[in-house]
């Protein structure tokens, strides 16, 4: 799948802007049969990173030679757009998070949106066990759609506040007539 996959940003237009020395961090969300895991790159900790919610005992296998196709693609861009930042790539090591498992197995997108949030190259208190629970993962998918369907960028926004507002009219409307019943 990764084959078919352009990696190669660095004709890429939102690429120009992107300054590699002021990030220590790189994400790269990957997709495999329907299984989000996310690459980082932690240039402060000399380290690639792959975070992985469903914790795949056979990462070596499946996971590994991906990954180090897209860090390879990473180092290239880097090479090539900040030639005057020295990072010995040689030294960087492979870390495999293993602390964290989603309860699920459909809630992966949210754990890479949430690791994008609040990854610092280490586990920290944004990713507890506590997040294990389906509510408070359901509840920040609830919040991650609000902040996309009400963002000022949207285009559709005014559409579907309309929509969502006659919904939730006609369903009150439901109730009533029950209530009266």
């Amino acid at each position: 799948y990764y084959d078919k996959v352009d990696l190669d940003i660095t004709n890429k237009e939102w690429a120009k802007n992107l300054s590699f020395t002021e990030c220590n961090l790189w994400f790269f969300p990957y997709c495999d049969n329907k299984h989000y895991i996310m690459i980082c790159v932690n240039i402060k900790a000399e380290r690639f990173e792959v975070l992985d919610s469903l914790r795949h005992k056979d990462f070596e296998k499946y996971y590994k030679p991906m990954a180090v196709r897209v860090v390879q693609y990473a180092i290239n861009y880097m090479k090539t757009q900040f030639a005057d930042k020295t990072v010995r790539w040689e030294r960087f090591t492979w870390f495999n998070l293993e602390k964290v498992t989603q309860p699920d197995q459909i809630s992966c997108r949210m754990y890479i949106i949430r690791w994008m949030r609040h990854w610092e190259g280490k586990y920290n208190s944004a990713l507890t066990k506590e997040w294990k629970r389906i509510d408070l993962i359901n509840e920040e998918r609830e919040f991650l759609m609000l902040d996309i369907i009400l963002d000022e960028e949207n285009q559709e926004r005014e559409r579907i506040m309309k929509e969502a507002t006659k919904y939730c009219n006609m369903k009150n409307k439901k109730k009533d007539l029950k209530e009266r019943r």
